[in-house]
């Protein structure tokens, strides 16, 4: 089995937004449980919708992607989204490319953490107090196969049913607290130590990741992106433009040098 990392990416593109202001929602956008064909560049991709809401939560996901019929092989990457900026028009996309050139069954497990303010808590000035800390963990399957359709972003997320267990659905109310001195929260580093408050009854909507709606323009962003990684890296494509070629290839024999004089040092002392 082969299945290796080639990019990351966030960027915010034009969607429809969930109706209900306070909603925050974190989808799976892609893969779902459908057939693809083998590829160089499977992208794996996550949506915060109302993106907004996201911004005093310290929202993390990790997720371990692997073939079930190998059985072995399994690769674990994340997004940290502590530097993010959550505004704009729409949806918030991560995503991540892997090769994917074994058939079979596959499956992608991701888990979504975030902290809220403790209201009771940092109200009553409490000796004892600490951030909520939420966690959700979903599954979902998919199949590579060598006679399936080709992956194709925009058909797969445009006007599409899909079943609510892609995402999860937060209330975030408009009320924020200071972190008291001596809570540990690293999120509180990107917000000057400002927390949201979640609701913690209100049922919340079902999700519905098939609002995201991924367009030709934001698929050339991410391609392009993957192309410039790729083409910086120590053994570029051969269709990269030569001026990456040619800082790659300098990139090399920096570090062979850097080596060698490691090297010459390490014989100086030795003499």
């Amino acid at each position: 089995m082969h299945v290796s990392r080639a990019n990351w990416l966030l960027v915010a593109c034009m969607g429809t937004t969930i109706n209900a202001s306070n909603i925050l929602e974190v989808d799976l956008v892609f893969p779902r449980n459908e057939t693809y064909a083998p590829t160089e560049s499977f992208p794996v991709v996550f949506a915060f919708q109302n993106p907004e809401r996201a911004r005093y939560l310290n929202p993390h996901i990790s997720y371990s992607i692997w073939n079930l019929d190998e059985g072995n092989g399994t690769v674990t990457r994340y997004h940290d989204f502590r530097s993010a900026n959550w505004t704009g028009n729409g949806p918030y996309l991560a995503h991540e490319f892997f090769t994917l050139n074994n058939e079979g069954r596959w499956r992608v497990r991701w888990t979504l953490t975030w902290q809220s303010c403790n209201e009771y808590a940092f109200g009553n000035h409490l000796n004892v107090a600490d951030m909520i800390r939420n966690m959700s963990t979903w599954s979902t399957w998919f199949t590579i196969q060598s006679s399936a359709p080709n992956v194709d972003l925009v058909a797969a997320t445009a006007n599409k049913t899909c079943p609510g267990e892609y995402g999860v659905t937060i209330d975030v109310t408009n009320k924020t607290m200071q972190v008291p001195r001596g809570v540990d929260w690293s999120g509180g580093d990107y917000t000057n130590g400002t927390c949201a408050v979640v609701a913690s009854s209100t049922p919340t909507p079902k999700p519905d990741p098939c609002r995201v709606n991924i367009d030709k323009t934001i698929v050339a962003s991410m391609e392009a992106s993957l192309k410039t990684r790729l083409c910086n890296g120590l053994n570029p494509p051969t269709d990269c433009p030569e001026d990456n070629k040619n800082a790659a290839q300098q990139l090399v024999v920096t570090s062979i040098s850097c080596l060698l004089a490691a090297f010459g040092v390490l014989g100086f002392f030795m003499m």
